[in-house]
């Protein structure tokens, strides 16, 4: 199995060992993991898995970067997102057919990532009743920190009982008309690799979409909870960036990032995004992920990014000319 080439351990992290107790959701977890295609597509292995905890590596490649030669914050989020939920496995019990999806993510980025490998450390800080809370660093294969993750999974066991539902969506009012920008120089690389595309850009706003392939999905056949926030970042960092002229000197980052997922989804999906503050350097985005045909909302993001632009010539630096 592909997933199995680092079993010895990665560098950094010693071997762990699974009690005779657990090793058998351990196994049931390694065995589920191995069928999600998301992962396999972009070609995580598990670098070592035990009970509550889990390490996988993202290998180094270039389409897994951004416009600049980093790694894309959504590859980032992505892989923090499958160690989470494969540790959160290791405790469940799978052969009772519990609900199992990610409900919260929270993705802090620390530094950036080049022509490395990654590695993402998952464990658990709270495994409650249907609940599991999660702490998952991602780091180079140096040691690096490249991110800092918090995870909120749910496992919860209904008995047979069909969940209670109530939808009531507040979302943002679909641009009219759509204005397809030009060209961005954002879609490449990682994005192009997930096949997202702009449908519309104005000043602050922007809606993407997302198909939902073979290769976009995990081992439930819906949308990839890492691909969700992959579009969610891209659309808030293409939002900020609708804001700024493109010049020599003007550089961004996203500063960190918090995706809830309200349901899952297994067609294709937009993302809509909107700028709801500027201040200065810092910008603040919330987006709202749905499904493009019946408009069900399937993520929600807020997303706060830094965009360095230089001051206008004849300025100072409070601005003023």
């Amino acid at each position: 199995n592909g997933k199995e080439k680092l079993t010895s351990g990665c560098p950094g992290y010693p071997r762990m060992t699974a009690s005779s107790g657990s090793s058998r959701r351990v196994e049931q977890a390694r065995a589920r993991f191995a069928r999600v295609a998301f992962a396999e597509w972009l070609g995580v292995t598990i670098g070592d898995v035990a009970h509550d905890r889990a390490v996988l590596v993202l290998p180094y490649r270039p389409e897994h970067l951004n416009a600049v030669g980093v790694l894309n914050g959504g590859a980032s989020a992505s892989l923090v997102t499958m160690a989470g939920t494969l540790a959160a496995w290791t405790g469940a019990d799978l052969d009772a057919d519990p609900h199992l999806s990610c409900v919260d993510l929270s993705v802090q980025y620390l530094a950036a990532a080049a022509d490395e490998d990654v590695v993402a450390e998952a464990r658990v800080l709270r495994r409650g009743r249907g609940l599991v809370f999660l702490d998952v660093a991602l780091r180079s294969q140096a040691g690096k920190p490249i991110c800092q993750g918090l995870l909120s999974y749910q496992t919860s066991d209904y008995a047979g009982q069909t969940p209670r539902l109530r939808a009531q969506h507040a979302l943002l009012p679909a641009p009219t008309p759509l204005i397809p920008p030009a060209g961005h120089r954002l879609f490449h690389g990682y994005v192009r690799k997930l096949d997202i595309t702009p449908l519309h850009q104005s000043p602050g706003r922007v809606r993407l979409h997302m198909p939902c392939t073979a290769m976009h999905v995990d081992e439930r056949g819906q949308l990839h909870a890492g691909a969700l926030a992959s579009i969610v970042d891209i659309a808030a960092v293409a939002a900020s960036w609708s804001l700024v002229p493109r010049r020599e000197g003007a550089r961004g980052s996203t500063i960190g990032m918090q995706v809830s997922y309200p349901s899952g989804a297994a067609e294709a999906v937009v993302a809509d995004a909107h700028v709801q503050q500027r201040s200065e350097e810092l910008l603040f985005s919330t987006v709202h992920v749905t499904t493009a045909v019946s408009g069900q909302l399937v993520a929600m993001g807020q997303v706060s990014y830094r965009l360095l632009e230089p001051w206008p010539a004849g300025s100072d630096s409070s601005g003023n000319a």
